[in-house]
């Protein structure tokens, strides 16, 4: 399958602006038009299902998919009025809380046992916006074997599905692998779609057509690929 492919451009114009420390980093994404297209997009790719979960990946590092899961969660929140929640299970590299002004807090040991997503969330800022963070990083790591941390993840994802309507996942690149990362692969089977985020310019054609590979071997359903024309120093 040949996905769609969505563009963020670095045009000026209106940005999607908040009232809290978010601002300065929202503002990197662009226009807010281009959020709303990739946004609409994604939606019909989703099929406007009541409750969906969207996985962002990309090829490397550095393209930008952290600052997308951001801008899109941000928008979803603020401009539809969904209860979104914007997830970060990229556990070798976390970045996502540092958009929001969070903490990470939580360790392995803690996720291995909660009754609800909504007792490991935190609030963002925004109005029907929460963020899960990742998990701290400390020896913990080291007891926790491939399998539990993606059986972990799997399990946040399905609770969060029963409390939100937009659940949007951060996760980490598909290279180079890492023994402490969460394979995207595997978690992508979680979600209802996965979009894959590419520098412009920058990402190898080669890396992108590898990771598509990967990704479609796992099962997953990629529903399309953002090409970021916006280098954000953040990520």
């Amino acid at each position: 399958m040949i996905p769609d492919y969505w563009m963020l451009t670095k045009q000026q114009g209106e940005i999607l602006k908040t009232e809290n420390s978010l601002s300065g980093r929202i503002a990197l994404h662009g226009e807010i038009a281009e959020i709303k297209r990739i946004y609409s997009a994604i939606e019909t790719s989703l099929k406007h299902q009541e409750t969906s979960c969207l996985v962002i990946t990309s090829s490397i590092s550095g393209e930008g998919k952290t600052t997308m899961v951001a801008g899109i969660a941000a928008f979803a929140a603020k401009q539809q009025g969904e209860r979104v929640l914007a997830m970060d299970l990229n556990w070798y590299s976390p970045a996502l809380h540092t958009f929001f002004g969070a903490e990470i807090s939580h360790s392995f040991n803690r996720l291995r046992n909660f009754d609800s997503i909504l007792d490991v969330v935190k609030p963002s800022g925004l109005e029907n916006l929460d963020i899960f963070p990742a998990v701290r990083s400390n020896s913990d790591n080291d007891n926790i074997s491939f399998g539990e941390s993606e059986s972990i993840a799997g399990r946040l994802i399905q609770m969060a599905r029963k409390e939100y309507s937009f659940v949007i996942v951060d996760t980490s690149a598909i290279y180079p692998p890492n023994r402490r990362m969460i394979d995207p692969a595997i978690i992508s089977k979680e979600a209802d779609g996965v979009a894959v985020v590419a520098l412009v310019n920058s990402t190898p054609r080669e890396d992108i057509k590898r990771a598509m590979k990967i990704l479609d071997t796992a099962g997953a359903n990629i529903i399309g690929m953002i090409a970021n024309q916006w280098k954000n120093s953040m990520v």
